[in-house]
């Protein structure tokens, strides 16, 4: 039996010295997210208004998490195993992520 996972943004970043150099002109912070939202997955569909670079990058993530599993051996990384603290991959404007299996 698959759990719902709960996505919460724990915070947005912009680099601006990477901007400068990297980006197009204005780009500016990350329109999809912003600090607190919170979002619910299946564990096998992306929640409607996640961005579709993030959910390539946690879905396989967000579905271990659905299905029972870890996403890192016991006590290796997190006080908490059954949660995850992950970043979409846009090193300019990075989104942090909280995973959390609910029922």
């Amino acid at each position: 039996m698959c759990r719902n996972v709960k996505i919460t943004v724990l915070r947005t970043e912009y680099h601006q010295d990477l901007a400068e150099q990297y980006a197009i002109p204005d780009l500016g912070i990350c329109p999809f997210h912003q600090k607190g939202q919170i979002l619910y997955s299946d564990g096998i569909n992306p929640p409607e208004g996640m961005c579709g670079v993030a959910w390539q990058a946690l879905g396989p993530m967000i579905r271990q998490l659905s299905k029972g599993g870890l996403l890192q051996p016991s006590g290796t990384w997190l006080r908490d195993d059954s949660i995850g603290v992950l970043a979409c991959p846009d090193g300019v404007r990075p989104v942090i992520f909280l995973l959390e299996a609910v029922n």
